[in-house]
């Protein structure tokens, strides 16, 4: 099977958009019962090695409420890579709608807009310590607990 390699933020954050807005009104998530993620090919806030084929599959992301491939709702193969990224990056703490180590991310993008979140999930740290007020609002309420720093190209 080839695989086709997520190159960029935008891919990772059409897929979760995609996501979180297929699923916003759907019932919490259960982050215990998700599917597993091969541990080969998704490194903690690496790019490298997220394809298709380390997601769970086209059937998961349906399952979960988002598009079906083909059927319009965006690119197949960078939704199930940006499925493989979040499942291997985000799920350990953040869940659609409860809060799991960090807030629910149902509904993010009505709370911050894409300009924000790119930095955010760049480096909170930075967002942090420039005294953002949101950013700062999070950290304290989170046990001043940073979320890890990815490096995910634009």
């Amino acid at each position: 099977m080839n695989s086709i390699r997520l190159r960029s933020f935008s891919h990772l954050f059409l897929a979760l958009l995609l996501t979180f807005a297929a699923v916003g009104n759907s019932s919490a998530q259960d982050v215990g019962a998700a599917p597993a993620v091969s541990k080969e090919g998704v490194t903690p806030g690496s790019t490298d090695g997220a394809t298709a084929a380390t997601a769970t599959g086209a059937q998961d992301v349906t399952a979960a409420g988002a598009p079906t491939p083909g059927s319009g709702g965006g690119d197949a193969a960078a939704i199930a890579a940006g499925d493989a990224l979040f499942k291997g990056n985000c799920a350990q703490c953040h869940a659609v709608k409860d809060k799991v180590v960090g807030p629910a991310l149902g509904g993010i993008t009505k709370r911050r807009t894409v300009a924000w979140l790119i930095p955010w999930i760049k480096n909170s740290s930075k967002v942090v310590a420039s005294g953002d007020e949101y950013a700062v609002k999070l950290y304290n309420e989170y046990q001043k607990q940073q979320m890890p720093s990815f490096q995910l190209s634009d």
